[in-house]
């Protein structure tokens, strides 16, 4: 019997995830059964335990996705060379390319509350966050070795996350949001405040 191609694997994964974010995004996760999962996605109880165990599995995973989107595209960019001030300009069209954005985002933020419950979802979260931190802190020490600007990299890197959660918690409320714009005035913003602090040293 031939074995089930990586592809297809993807696909299937994919098929379920994408049924479980509408659920969740109707329903909320606490409302959600494993059985809903089922029925939305269209397949067998025993396809979609081959891939998500339980109904956490799920809720993770989509937790999970927009982190290593982030994650991604900063650890991209910081080896393109790339200043941080443009890494954070493309992170919100970045996360936009994800499919079912709009309920994703809400499940984003849904999941940070499920986080506080759950140790485990956190735990993961914060692995997550803790890679695309320290790709950031590496393209803000190059940063500030190129502008002269003495900032705490880390405490920095943390900010620059916060910018990007806060897109993805006004998304969910305000789907009008323009990533675009976002983006741009948060690239300003730091172009400015390095720039300024260089400025304000010499």
């Amino acid at each position: 019997m031939p074995r089930v191609s990586e592809d297809h694997r993807a696909a299937r994964r994919r098929q379920i995830l994408s049924a479980a974010a509408t659920r969740f995004a109707r329903d909320g996760f606490h409302r959600t059964s494993m059985q809903d999962v089922v029925d939305e996605s269209g397949l067998s109880f025993g396809a979609v335990y081959r891939y998500f165990r339980t109904k956490n599995d799920i809720v993770m995973a989509i937790s999970l996705e927009a982190i290593s989107v982030i994650e991604t595209v900063v650890r991209d960019g910081v080896q393109a060379g790339r200043p941080v001030a443009d890494l954070l300009a493309t992170l919100p069209r970045a996360l936009l390319a994800l499919e079912q954005i709009d309920e994703r985002m809400r499940l984003a933020v849904q999941a940070w509350g499920e986080a506080l419950r759950d140790p485990a979802l956190a735990e993961r979260m914060q692995e997550g966050l803790r890679r695309a931190r320290a790709a950031l802190r590496e393209s803000i020490e190059v940063s500030c070795v190129d502008s002269g600007v003495r900032i705490d990299a880390d405490a920095a890197a943390q900010v620059l996350i916060s910018i990007i959660q806060g897109f993805i918690l006004q998304r969910s409320w305000d789907p009008r949001l323009d990533a675009d714009s976002y983006g741009q005035a948060a690239q300003a913003l730091i172009s400015g405040t390095l720039g300024g602090a260089a400025a304000g040293q010499r």
